[in-house]
């Protein structure tokens, strides 16, 4: 299965990504996930391991090098972010390195710079309130009294516990602001772990008040708000869905050229190996997909926005087509607990749900194509 590859071919990209396999290689990811979905956890994710990426520079690999980032292309940061799909890592990589990152890029405000830096430095981990689909008017509003802003509504919001920072949009007079809050001062309630070891929070804003600063950028219309979740996003997060994706399928190749039924590698059954034949082609298109999605980021090209909605919806529903067929070759064993291909099954349905989900992404691109259908074909 080829990679996504990385648009500037440098020696010290390629050692980078070198470090990042082998640190990926030696932690063991996937039983940390099992043994989070095995015992109760406060947070879904190892704070020290977070402390250590950063010093690796993965948290800052995207952040310019002005505020003391990497500075590297986006198609480096999505080759990353494929690794870490491949590894299911637990850290909060599509919060704040695939959303909260490019929207705060995006913001050109001192206070976003400001999380930036505390970002790279590995200081802060920041999570987003991004809707799957469509902002939703009104589900937080915020209203100006005097020097301060009063807060209402209510949101749900991925890696709380655990998050220093959540990012809000907000309804404001004339359109949206994003708002960054510490989460904990907003009494968080009804905190869930997800199939794959994820939480998910509620947050209630019950008139907060909130000084000025709190905001991190402009007043933006829908569009504008989303802009950077929903193209750059999107793109991220369609590198990861696909490295879950390959490796649920190298898992199950694997286990097709082991397993003996009838006195038969069920490798060698011709149905079977018809069905992974089209896996493997649909594999590589979508990592050409992907790859045009985080090229055209780097180019600054005019079709980003549609290359990462392509990306994002393929990449989505590949992912959770092959997960569930990778349970499906294994036979019963694929739904056991100990089976790896399983944790793979889980996480491509939670990682379907940043930056937008497939369903949404194939109407966005069909908008931007100028096509109107039915998005759920």
């Amino acid at each position: 299965m080829n990679d996504i590859s990385t648009s500037v071919g440098t020696d010290e990209i390629q050692d980078f990504l070198d470090v990042a396999s082998k640190f990926l290689g030696k932690r063991g990811s996937v039983a940390f996930v099992r043994d989070l979905l095995t015992e109760e956890h406060d947070v879904a994710f190892d704070r020290e391991c977070w402390e250590a990426q950063a010093q690796l520079g993965w948290t800052s690999i995207a952040i310019p090098e002005s505020l003391g980032g990497a500075g590297y292309p986006w198609s480096t940061a999505g080759r990353l972010v494929q690794l870490c799909g491949e590894n299911l890592v637990p850290e909060p990589i599509l919060s704040t390195i695939c959303l909260a990152t490019p929207l705060l890029l995006a913001q050109g405000s001192e206070q976003a710079e400001s999380i930036l830096k505390g970002i790279g430095a590995g200081e802060l981990i920041v999570a987003v309130v991004a809707p799957v689909g469509a902002l939703q008017k009104d589900e937080v509003r915020a209203v100006k009294h005097g020097d301060v802003w009063k807060v209402s509504g209510s949101v749900s919001v991925f890696d709380v516990p655990g998050a220093d920072l959540v990012l809000v949009p907000v309804t404001v007079a004339d359109g949206y602001r994003w708002l960054a809050v510490d989460p904990y001062v907003l009494e968080p309630r009804g905190t869930r772990m997800l199939i794959d070891g994820h939480h998910s929070t509620t947050l209630d804003f019950d008139d907060v008040e909130v000084p000025a600063e709190k905001f991190v950028g402009p007043v933006l219309n829908a569009e504008e708000t989303l802009a950077p979740i929903l193209t750059v996003g999107a793109a991220l997060v369609s590198a990861w869905l696909f490295g879950t994706a390959a490796r649920a399928f190298s898992i199950t190749v694997d286990y097709l050229k082991v397993r003996s039924q009838f006195g038969a590698l069920i490798g060698s059954y011709q149905a079977l190996q018809h069905r992974a034949s089209r896996l493997y082609c649909e594999l590589e298109v979508a990592t050409s997909v992907v790859e045009a999605a985080l090229s055209a980021l780097d180019a600054g090209s005019s079709d980003a926005a549609l290359l990462a909605s392509a990306a994002r919806a393929r990449a989505g529903d590949l992912a959770l087509r092959v997960t569930a067929e990778a349970i499906q070759l294994h036979g019963g064993i694929g739904m056991t607990h100990e089976a790896d291909v399983g944790l793979y099954f889980k996480s491509a349905r939670v990682a379907n749900q940043f930056g937008g989900d497939h369903v949404f992404h194939r109407a966005r691109a069909g908008s931007l194509l100028g096509i109107e259908g039915n998005s759920s074909q």
